[in-house]
């Protein structure tokens, strides 16, 4: 492994900003869990930094038990960056640390159209100050490893730390009893890798190594097996403990959507079989009131957590003044790529708790699968659009939605021609904004857009009747949230 200085690593060079990155923790009992982390890479440094609110310590729970982590960068379009390195936490004064945090975001790229509003409206103050009570993550970089179609380039910055005597003793548990891995969320995580979202895997070589995350492509097989396709990278023995993960979660943190398993991962080449135990993972919609509600769980799980007193509550108006924070620009699209972002997410709107209905009307458990795995992808492309509206400051009218609701009215009884009707319509809109977004925007992430998937993943009524719910109560808030909004 060649030694260099990170700042020699061209490939490094565009990612010296605030980015969405895979963090990758070792939890007490052996097994990589990963969080998307909203991180700064300071090439000059050799450092890269990050954050968690004092009410989800998870990672710092982690890190202290084994301070080696990984971070992957993995977007459609550039290439795969792994860094690994030590890391440590930092607590004490709120304020202080936001000030850090509000300056590594900077006003470039990855600021959140939202976040200047959040540190200092006063509504959203009180709101948000649970949720900007942050510990701050400094990672010294120790190896860092570029993925190109020739495979990886790794290079070495600096050494490994010696273990910690007291964090080496304390040996992996076993892990509880595994489920079937078939919660609420396993249906949409198959439904996302069947729709072609970049997936990853994360593994760790024992209890106080550093994890490994590489991007690696998943399949369903006819028997609903999941098969995961490595990088040169992930070593060939099988793995007892394993992450694959499965996300869509953009830069500016509008829309975020993870599902990951907890699994065993068989050894081999190629096509490699990983059999997952549990499920866990969250989901980030657009729109205020998610923000709220993502304000309100954090200022909740703030009161469970006793060590939540290393860190001072933060005074939100001096930290955004003193470190620079200034309202980040709307996004500018021409006027007709607006109006398919409007049309693509009415019609999403209307039509998402239609399939999801259905989905619980049929006996057909194959077209159950179909109908809700349809459902599924409408709530994403409606996320997808919704995010960009916001981002360009777009409300959608009443007349828009309407139109949209009425173009996604039922003209068949038969689901599946209904179906394929309305899926046909809304390929219309996907055509231009593939053809007429820049290509950062363009919804990469679903790279089989129209075709339906080649295996149906099975769901019961009861999981069926779960997503009526989940779908009707995520369209209602989108579209409150698109007639309200200030912009």
């Amino acid at each position: 492994m060649r030694r260099v200085d990170v700042a020699d690593i061209p490939e490094l060079a565009p990612l010296d900003r605030f980015l969405q990155w895979d963090l990758a923790t070792v939890n007490p009992w052996g097994v990589p869990s990963v969080a998307a982390a909203g991180s700064r890479l300071l090439p000059e440094q050799g450092e890269i930094w990050t954050s968690t609110t004092v009410g989800f310590q998870a990672k710092v729970r982690n890190i202290r038990v084994n301070p080696r982590v990984a971070l992957l960068r993995h977007c459609v379009g550039e290439p795969a960056v792994l860094l690994r390195g030590e890391a440590e936490v930092v607590e004490g004064d709120g304020t202080d640390n936001l000030v850090a945090l509000f300056r590594l975001m900077g006003d470039r790229d990855g600021a959140r159209p939202r976040l200047y509003e959040s540190a200092t409206h006063p509504g959203w103050r009180r709101l948000y100050q649970e949720y900007w009570r942050r510990i701050l993550i400094r990672v010294r970089i120790v190896e860092i490893g570029i993925f190109n179609p020739h495979g990886l380039s790794q290079y070495r910055i600096s050494d490994w730390a010696a273990p910690n005597a007291s964090r080496s003793r304390r040996r992996p548990s076993t892990p509880r009893a595994a489920d079937s891995g078939l919660g609420p969320l396993d249906p949409r995580g198959r439904h996302m890798i069947q729709d072609g979202v970049p997936v990853i895997m994360a593994v760790a070589e024992g209890p106080m190594s550093a994890p490994l995350i590489v991007p690696v492509r998943a399949r369903q097989d006819g028997r609903g097996r999941l098969l995961v396709h490595e990088q040169p990278a992930l070593p060939g023995r099988a793995f007892q403990r394993a992450s694959l993960v499965v996300r869509v979660v953009d830069d500016t943190y509008e829309v975020a959507r993870m599902v990951a398993w907890i699994g065993e991962l068989g050894a081999g080449a190629g096509w490699r079989e990983f059999r997952p135990r549990s499920a866990y993972g969250f989901a980030k919609p657009p729109g205020w009131i998610p923000d709220m509600a993502a304000g309100l769980a954090a200022a909740l799980a703030a009161r469970r957590q006793p060590a939540s007193r290393r860190v001072s509550p933060p005074e939100l108006l001096p930290a955004a003044t003193e470190a620079g924070l200034k309202r980040s620009a709307p996004l500018q699209l021409p006027e007709g790529t607006w109006r398919a972002l409007e049309d693509l997410f009415s019609s999403c709107n209307a039509i998402s708790p239609w399939y999801a209905t259905q989905a619980t009307l049929t006996r057909d458990r194959h077209l159950r699968a179909h109908l809700n795995y349809l459902a599924n992808r409408a709530d994403l492309e409606r996320d997808w659009a919704q995010g960009l509206l916001i981002r360009g400051g777009r409300r959608v009218s009443a007349p828009t939605l309407a139109r949209g609701a009425l173009g996604m009215a039922p003209r068949a009884s038969d689901p599946r021609t209904e179906a394929l009707r309305r899926d046909r319509l809304l390929e219309r809109n996907r055509q231009i904004l593939r053809r007429d977004l820049p290509e950062p925007l363009r919804p990469a992430v679903f790279t089989r857009l129209g075709s339906a998937p080649a295996t149906a993943v099975p769901i019961s009524g009861e999981l069926a009747l779960l997503a009526v719910a989940r779908s009707a109560m995520g369209s209602a808030a989108a579209a409150l949230d698109r007639l309200v909004s200030r912009g």
